[in-house]
């Protein structure tokens, strides 16, 4: 990646793709950026050396196939979808040559160009993919790195990255919307002023929207079906011990030891 950039492009001008718009123009002030919504023609990026696909998992893989007949042999092309392996076999199949997998670790609860900051991405870690494009993956990291993010580059196709993003993201979004709901079932709205900071903040994750939800869950759900199985297996055992300290007492502690770890 050159020291400078002449243009960018950005399909998804959501909180990451305008994240990634305004961190470019941090780094090169006057920077030609291009956003495409959805509803845009995808030519109007034109000719830009550098695009990012920064729209819902679905989306990126329905636009990969018309991307590889507007864009440049040598664009680097980079997504930032919360699933890999899915995208990674897409971008392949369109035969778009510069392309890297990547997943930038930051965002929120809530999404939009309204929640976007320029330096949502300094010190976090980007994930990079694609072992067929060592050149390619050599440019990314340069352009993640002077976004301010740390660059984690992964030597598969992207199923290391489900796995992990499966445990550590995807199971605690879906736990948190399944405690949610469970206590509003068992008390009604009225009832929750009387919450703590514990329901808050066990439920942070509650308010994002099903918008990238339903792609992502739907691209990693082999990964994370079981993940969701063994958690359900694991309350169910709980709630038929709950009267057995020593159950209750190993349940706690475990937890402490992983915490601890955090």
């Amino acid at each position: 990646m050159p020291e400078t950039i002449a243009r960018l492009a950005i399909v998804g001008p959501g909180l990451i793709g305008t994240s990634v718009s305004l961190a470019a123009r941090r780094r090169w002030p006057g920077l030609d950026v291009r956003l495409v919504d959805r509803a845009d023609p995808i030519e109007t990026m034109g000719d830009a050396p550098v695009v990012v696909l920064a729209a819902p998992v679905d989306a990126i893989i329905g636009i990969l196939p018309r991307l590889a007949r507007v864009v440049s042999p040598q664009a680097l092309v980079l997504d930032t979808g919360s699933t890999k392996h899915a995208i990674m076999m897409a971008a392949a199949a369109a035969g778009i040559p510069q392309f890297v997998g990547g997943h930038p670790m930051a965002g929120g609860a809530t999404s939009g160009p309204g929640e976007a900051r320029a330096d949502l991405f300094d010190g976090q870690p980007w994930f990079l993919t694609n072992p067929d494009a060592p050149d390619a993956v050599h440019r990314a990291v340069k352009f993640v790195e002077a976004l301010g993010a740390h660059a984690v580059v992964l030597s598969d196709h992207g199923q290391e990255h489900d796995r992990l993003m499966a445990a550590v993201s995807h199971l605690p979004q879906v736990t948190a919307n399944a405690l949610m709901i469970a206590v509003v079932r068992a008390v009604g709205t009225d009832n929750l002023h009387w919450a703590g900071n514990g329901l808050r903040d066990t439920t942070r994750l509650a308010a994002s929207g099903a918008a990238m939800w339903e792609s992502v869950l739907a691209s990693n759900s082999r990964e994370l079906k079981p993940l969701l199985k063994t958690l359900a297996a694991d309350l169910s055992a709980l709630a038929d011990g709950l009267d057995d300290r020593d159950l209750v007492r190993r349940f706690f502690e475990e937890a402490v030891r992983a915490k601890s770890c955090l």
